[in-house]
């Protein structure tokens, strides 16, 4: 352009052309620019020299950083040689927190080093489709992957993980030490990895790397190489594995303990298998749900098949009919002590160290577990089961934990791991027992052993337990059209409760109730707080308000958890079960220490709660007193049973041991209607009074359980925080009150003065109101009285109120009604003041102070013993008036009959007067003289002539022309005369007087 602007300039003074100019092409004339100013130009040189030298920086730190990349790759590259120059094997042992062996890892046996050419080429092929699919075209690692989970890792504010090919995680698995491969180095374990396979990739074939892979990748459950996990899951070679078989171990290597299948396996009499998962049409879409219950192996095996499919390998039938297919196993072994726990903390091991360092790195790891809790708790499962085995529930699980630590001292996955019992129950399938099964890490459901976090969830966003919940028929909208209707555990009903008894006799409606209070999200951020942090993933649409009976699924492992953070007074505990590991030399890697734990809840409603769980009156109403709960130390604990018996729960705690307990059958059939209490709460019973005799009779469990508090003493009360206090509350009627007392927490009592629900001023007893302490939100207590009816006076104007009927004797029959609906026995009226009515008549009744109505429920205030919903107000009664209180004049039965007045105590002679004046004819007055022998005492009690009875009696009407008998106490006899006295001798004048 510069060279154009020369040329124009050029001809202007030249001779060519009509005027002497020089004409410019149109073309030249259309590109040629304007004039540049003289400081653009020296703008544009600037710019230029400023974008050449960024350009010789640049390629000089790409000069350096080549150069680090490749002195790095030539100090690392002697590594590779690990390959072919490793120690593969030091047995690792596990041990108890007493040093007892409970399992070595004997790997002999379990890797055999096989050629690629005696591998299944179905294995191969579902390991690179679903491992590393540009796996023959990658330099060793897959840039765009790395570039890809960049993104997605900024995107989601976190690692998202993936991106290493298999040549990557054979550096991982087989050259790089176990300190590399920590989490905590990951950065650092990454650059590593990415060099090396590149190198790697130089120097070996793809077959060669593919080798290297298969035979050092760990597949779970002592299968190291893909040669063992064959003969170790199914009993074949590798060469013999069918597409069923290959597709389920190519996907188990990124999460072997987590894809284990022998977790999963249903049992019949040929042994152990995975049964057959039929899809729908959508499911080659990676977003499409498999089928309800399709356990995770089978999961990540349709994953595994996918991607088959995708790349060409099989075709969807062959896919399809591959999941469709029952995958049967090869029996298992077991280790001789604590077999399900052994295999937990092995799994532990593997997620953190991977395979090669626990079964071949010479570990030595000290778990929490004391094996003799373990056989006790294994025992005490097994003998309750044996009892029960005819009501046709065959199995339990037993966790034992330790408050403030979260040890896991004890964990019992079945009653025998080598049993298998098959079902006899007609329409039933399945194993009713599989021991190989660790129930206490399987999801279960748990029944109302979750309602303890539904009222601290309520408690939180601001119920206290002084508010009344109505256990009556209520229905709930499931936003389907239909209505959600819970019912008691007894079908009854039981009016207005409180959280206390409510909890403590696992009512379903206040829970439910309390649920709703709380909110459902509410309750399942407080759950997954205390310990629930893999179960209950669903969502709250999916669970809705059957979630406090039980209507998700947790597994014990992690109910107990829940309970251990309670019993830990609200601090958060995450189970351990590993108190040491250090390796072949000696070395620790890593060593538990004791910390403060999370505090998730505020322990002053954990206090609470503990109180009403720990309380044996309350749980009088349902259970009785002195109950199998209740134990010879404070303990607070729950149950659980699932609607259809199936499943039957205990949870419960001191301060210094948790002991949670699941009993019911493998396949999840119907009990003979085992409930709670005789199933786990037995079995809990049991188990916690054994822990209390060994720390009453052995230093080291006094020791152990006394390890975790500062005084270094056992502590066996529940203490109330001082943020705790006792406060007075109205009592409720019937067999779900007698409490004036309850606690508080002191924010729960600064709530209620500022709503003026904690009123000091005693109501006033005016129009019959009755004074209690205190403003009572459930009830206002008035007097009333009945009105006496004609039939109850008796003709002389005596009233003679009929008794009331007499409590029920039989503790099934409901209570005496004590509100409104009471008084359909006869009409009643407001007592006027300062008046004063016979007490026969004088009741007190309840007036309901019902929550305002909620649109979204129906409910009937209707139970046991009462009813709310009557016509009848306090205030349409009439006020008592005396005319209410006089006797009806009688009315003769004949024209001429008159009243026998009451003659008795009166003269005979002023009997017959009285009479006399009535116009009685002294002719029909027969008077009947009775003596001690007709009279009785009235004959002492009374002088001689006087009237002890008539005929017709008082009251009665005597008609015209009847005869009146009147019955007189007859006279005394007349004494019996003197005897005439001796007349005494006359004496005898003597002779000569």
């Amino acid at each position: 352009m510069i060279r154009s602007r020369r040329w124009y300039l050029n001809g202007r003074n030249g001779c060519n052309g009509r005027n002497g100019r020089r004409h410019v092409p149109p073309r030249l004339l259309r590109g040629r620019p304007a004039p540049r100013p003289v400081v653009g130009r020296f703008i544009l040189n600037a710019l230029l020299a400023v974008l050449g030298l960024m350009a010789v920086v640049l390629i000089g730190l790409a000069g350096f950083a080549y150069n680090a990349y490749m002195q790095i790759a030539e100090s690392l590259k002697p590594r590779l040689a690990l390959l072919d120059n490793r120690a593969l094997f030091e047995n690792s042992r596990i041990f108890d927190r007493n040093g007892e062996l409970l399992y070595e890892f004997f790997d002999t046996g379990k890797r055999t080093k096989v050629s690629i050419d005696e591998i299944s080429p179905l294995l191969i092929q579902a390991t690179i489709a679903i491992e590393d699919k540009t796996f023959y075209t990658n330099p060793g690692i897959d840039l765009a992957g790395i570039i890809r989970t960049l993104i997605d890792s900024l995107r989601a504010g976190e690692e998202t993980g993936g991106a290493s090919t298999i040549t990557q995680q054979v550096i991982k698995n087989s050259v790089l030490t176990p300190e590399e491969r920590l989490p905590e180095r990951r950065y650092e374990r990454k650059l590593k990895e990415i060099i090396l396979a590149q190198e790697l990739d130089r120097i070996y074939t793809k077959d060669q790397i593919l080798e290297l892979y298969l035979n050092e990748n760990f597949y779970g459950n002592l299968a190291y190489g893909i040669q063992a996990a064959s003969e170790v899951y199914f009993g074949v070679s590798a060469a013999e594995l069918d597409l069923n078989q290959a597709s389920l171990l190519a996907g188990l290597p990124q999460l072997p303990s987590v894809y284990n299948p022998i977790n999963y396996l249903e049992r019949d009499a040929q042994g152990g298998y995975l049964p057959p998962v039929f899809v729908d049409d959508d499911w080659l879409d990676p977003n499409a749900r498999l089928p309800a219950g399709t356990p995770l192996p089978r999961v990540r095996q349709a994953a595994v098949l996918r991607r088959m499919v995708e790349d060409g390998y099989i075709t969807e039938a062959q896919a399809r009919r591959a999941l469709a297919t029952p995958l049967r196993f090869a029996p298992q072994e077991a280790p001789l002590n604590a077999p399900h726990f052994v295999f937990y903390v092995r799994d532990l091991l593997l997620q953190r160290y991977g395979a090669q360092i626990v079964y071949g790195g010479g570990l030595r790891i000290t778990t929490t577990l004391d094996l003799q809790l373990q056989r006790m708790a294994q025992a005490t499962a097994f003998e309750r089961i044996a009892e029960l085995e005819t009501r046709n529930i065959h199995n339990a699980a037993v966790v034992i934990m330790q408050p403030n630590t979260g040890q896991i001292l004890a964990m019992v996955g079945s009653i025998d791991y080598n049993a298998v019992k098959p079902t006899n129950t007609p329409g039933e399938s399945g194993n009713v027992l599989d021991g190989q099964v660790n129930v206490a890490t399987r999801e279960r459901q748990p029944g109302s052993a979750l309602k303890p976090f539904t009222y601290l969830a309520a408690m939180e966003q601001g119920m206290t337990p002084e508010s009344v919940l109505w256990d009556v028929p209520t229905q709930f909208p499931t936003g389907t059209g239909s209505w959600y209707a819970p019912q008691n555990y007894n079908g009854q009903w039981n009016g207005p409760v409180r959280i206390r008894t409510a909890l403590a006799n696992s009512l379903n409606m206040p829970a439910v109730k309390a649920l709703k209070f709380a909110g459902i999200d509410y309750t399942l951020g407080l759950l997954e707080r205390v310990g629930i942090r893999t179960g209950l993933k669903r969502g709250a649409g999916f669970y809705g308000l059957s979630l406090t009976l039980g209507g998700g699924e947790v597994s014990p492992l992690e109910l107990t958890t829940a309970y251990n953070t309670l019993a830990s007074g609200g601090r958060y505990f995450a189970p351990v079960a590993i108190l040491e590991i250090t390796d072949s030399q000696g070395r620790t890697l890593e060593r538990f220490t004791q910390t403060p734990g999370e505090e998730v809840v505020d322990p002053a409603l954990v206090a609470i709660i503990s109180d009403m769980l720990s309380d044996d009156r309350a749980r009088q109403a349902i259970w009785g007193l002195n109950s199998p709960l209740r134990l010879s130390l404070p303990a607070a604990v729950k149950t659980g049973t699932t609607n259809d018996w199936r499943d039957a729960w205990a949870v419960g705690y001191t301060p210094f041991v948790t002991v949670g307990v699941w009993t019911g059958n493998n396949n999840n059939e119907p009990t003979a209607r085992v409930e709670s209490l005789t199933g786990g709460g037995i079995i809990w019973r049991n188990v916690m009074e054994s822990i209390f005799r060994l720390i009453a009779e052995d230093e080291r469990y006094r020791e152990l359980f006394a390890a975790p508090f500062p005084s270094g003493e056992i502590q066996t009360k529940f203490t109330l925080p001082v943020k705790v206090v006792r406060r007075p509350i109205c009592e409720l009627p019937g067999p779900f009150g007698g409490y004036r007392e309850e606690l508080f927490t002191q924010e729960m009592l600064k709530r209620l003065e500022e709503t003026a629900l904690l009123n000091p001023t005693p109501t006033t007893s005016t129009t019959g109101r009755v004074s209690v302490e205190g403003f009572c939100s459930a009830y206002d207590k008035v007097t009333v009285v009945r009105i006496p009816t004609p039939e109850e006076w008796t003709n002389t104007g005596e009233l003679r109120p009929r008794p009331l009927p007499p409590p029920p004797t039989d503790p099934k029959a409901p209570p005496p009604s004590q509100d409104l609906s009471a008084l359909s026995d006869g009409a009643y009226c407001r007592p006027a003041p300062e008046a004063s009515y016979p007490p026969a008549l004088v009741r007190e009744i309840y007036l309901w102070k019902l929550p305002p109505p909620d649109p979204n429920e129906r409910v009937e205030y209707r139970w046991r013993g009462g009813n709310a919903t009557v016509q009848l107000k306090y205030e349409d009664l009439p006020e008592c008036t005396a005319e209410m209180f006089q006797p009806p004049a009688p009315v003769p039965p004949v024209e001429g009959a008159i009243l026998m007045p009451d003659l008795r105590r009166l003269g005979e002679n002023q009997a017959k007067e009285a009479l006399a004046l009535l116009g009685i004819d002294p002719s029909r007055i027969i008077v009947d003289y009775q003596g001690p022998d007709r009279a009785g005492e009235d004959y002492f009690r009374y002088g001689p002539y006087v009237v002890l009875s008539s005929m017709p009696a008082a009251g009665e009407w005597i008609l015209p022309d009847t005869i009146i008998v009147l019955g007189i106490r007859a006279p005394d006899p007349e004494p019996a005369p003197a005897p005439e006295p001796t007349p005494e001798p006359t004496a005898v004048p003597p002779p000569g007087a």
